[in-house]
C-alpha cells in the first residue's frame, strides 16, 4: 500500500496496514507525521504531493494507492494545490511507471468528503442526488472537481479507483466539540437544528479497506461513508454534556453563525443540512460502522478517557 498525505486518517491507515502485515509505504509534508511512521515501519518520503520530486522514490506498479491527502492551507489555493495539482501529480507519476514498468495501479482511492452535497432540506442524500455547483462554496467545488479527475484516471493507470465521500471524522485525538465542552464553551455557532453527520476515523479506514479488498467484479465506484444515525447538532452537543455532568440546558446556539465558517460551507451562506445515506457502501461492499451512531463513537473517547 502507498499512502498519499499521512494526516489523521493516513496515520491510521497505515497502522491499520501494518498490523495485517502489510507493506506500508507514505509521503508526507510534516517532517514530524514522517518520524512518527518510520517508528512504525513505514517507508516515507518527505515531499509535497503537488510536486514531481518524490515521483521516483515510490514506485505504484501494482500497488494499492490510497489519496488521502489534506488542503495545504485553509483557503481556496490551498485546496487547489492539494487536491488539483495532487491529482494532476499523481496521474503524471502513474504514467512514467505504466512507461517503465508495465503495470497498472492495482487499485486507487481518493477520500473525498460529503461538503460536495450543499442540500439544505434536511432530506437524506445519496450517491444519486444532483449536486449543482453553483451551490457549492470554494472548497466543495474544488473536491467535486478532483473526484471528476480522479474518476478519469484510465484503466491502463489504475485497474479500479474508488471515492470515498467521507461524512465528518472524528475519534481518538480529534474531538473538537467534546474539546469545547471540557473548556467550558457554552454557545456554539449555527443554530442547532441542523443534521450532523460522522464517520468514526476507524470506521473510515474500514471504509476504504472495504474499497482495496472488493471484489473482481466490482470495478471501483462512489461511495458515502458515514454512520447509520444522523443527529441534530443540538441534540449532539447537549449529549455530550450530559454524559461530561454538565448542564444540557445552559447551552446555547447562535442562528448567527460565524461568517468564516459559513462562507466556507456554502456559496449561499447557508449551513448544509441533508443526512448522508451510506445504504450503497454497506450493500455494495459489506462494510458496516462499528460506531453506527454518535452515542457509541464518544463513548468509545469517553472510555478511553477514563
Amino acid at each position: 500500500m502507498i499512502i498519499l498525505g499521512s494526516g489523521y486518517i493516513g496515520l491510521a491507515l497505515a497502522q491499520y496496514a501494518l498490523a495485517a502485515g502489510e507493506p506500508v509505504s507514505a509521503l508526507t509534508r510534516n517532517v514530524v507525521r514522517a518520524g512518527e511512521l518510520r517508528a512504525l515501519g513505514v517507508t516515507v518520503v518527505v515531499a509535497d504531493l503537488a510536486g514531481s520530486d518524490w515521483h521516483g522514490a515510490l514506485n505504484p506498479a501494482g500497488a494499492d494507492i490510497v489519496n488521502c491527502v489534506s488542503p495545504s492551507s485553509p483557503g481556496v489555493e490551498g485546496y487547489r494545490h492539494s487536491f488539483l495539482a495532487g491529482h494532476a501529480s499523481i496521474r503524471s507519476w502513474m504514467v512514467k511507471s505504466l512507461a517503465r514498468d508495465g503495470r497498472p495501479v492495482r487499485s486507487a482511492a481518493f477520500t473525498s468528503s460529503t461538503a460536495v452535497y450543499p442540500q439544505t432540506d434536511g432530506n437524506w442524500v445519496d450517491e444519486n442526488t444532483p449536486v449543482q455547483l453553483s451551490a457549492l462554496g470554494p472548497g466543495g467545488a474544488v473536491l467535486r472537481e478532483a473526484e471528476e479527475q480522479w474518476l478519469a484516471l484510465s484503466p491502463h493507470l489504475a485497474r479500479r479507483t474508488w471515492i470515498l465521500r467521507l461524512a465528518g471524522i472524528y475519534g481518538p485525538g480529534r474531538h473538537h466539540l467534546l474539546d469545547a465542552l471540557l473548556t467550558g464553551e457554552k454557545s456554539f455557532p449555527g443554530g442547532g437544528s441542523h443534521w450532523v453527520n460522522l464517520i468514526y476515523r476507524d470506521d473510515a479506514v474500514a471504509a476504504i479497506q472495504a474499497c482495496i479488498t472488493a471484489r473482481p467484479e466490482i470495478s471501483g465506484g462512489i461511495f458515502n461513508a458515514a454512520d447509520n444515525e444522523p443527529v441534530r447538532k443540538d441534540e449532539l452537543v447537549r449529549w455530550i454534556a450530559q454524559r461530561l455532568g454538565q448542564d444540557p440546558a445552559a447551552l446555547t446556539f447562535d442562528s448567527n453563525q460565524n461568517a468564516r465558517t459559513v462562507h466556507r460551507r456554502t456559496a449561499s451562506g447557508v449551513i448544509p443540512d441533508r443526512k448522508i445515506s451510506s445504504a450503497h457502501l454497506q450493500k455494495a461492499l459489506g462494510w458496516r460502522p462499528l460506531c453506527h451512531s454518535y452515542q457509541a463513537g464518544y463513548e468509545t473517547i469517553l472510555n478511553s478517557r477514563r
